[in-house]
Formats: C-alpha cells, sequence, structure tokens
C-alpha cells in the first residue's frame, strides 16, 4: 500500500464517510491507498475487503470492514503467505 495523504485522498475523491461510515469505491481504493480497478478485480474474485450491495450498481465499503480488512493482512515475514 502506498504512503497516503490528506491532498492524495481529497485529490481521489474521498470524502469524511457519512454517518453510517459507507464509502464508495473510489473512497475505499483512496483509504486503502489502491486503484479503484484493484477493489472492482477484487469484487469479481471473492478477494479484498467485503463490501455492501446497496441496489444493482450501487456498492459501498464501511470503514471498520477496510480497518479489519487491513488488520488481516499484517504480516511479520515475507515468508508468512
Amino acid at each position: 500500500m502506498r504512503n497516503v495523504t490528506a491532498d492524495s485522498l481529497l485529490q481521489a475523491g474521498y470524502s469524511e464517510p457519512s454517518a453510517g461510515g459507507l464509502l464508495t469505491t473510489a473512497g475505499a481504493a483512496a483509504w486503502l491507498g489502491v486503484r479503484r480497478k484493484a477493489l472492482e478485480r477484487w469484487r469479481c474474485s471473492g478477494g479484498g475487503p467485503p463490501f455492501v450491495r446497496l441496489g444493482r450498481k450501487t456498492v459501498r465499503y464501511r470503514v471498520r470492514d477496510l480497518e479489519a480488512y487491513v488488520a488481516c493482512c499484517v504480516r511479520t515475514s515475507t515468508a508468512d503467505g
């Protein structure tokens, strides 16, 4: 993951999550420091953080799910898998 700054988040269209803590795909990608396309690929392949589908085309990410996803990705060695 990249080093994420406040400026890079704003440029990517990230804004503070709503009261429910839901982010758009672009906002979640900025929060994680990955490209939007990476999240889209992960959704199709079953990888990546959990998401919420609010309609046929509306996808959102809960901040708490992104935090849990990052916590699960922590490794102490490259041999950890």
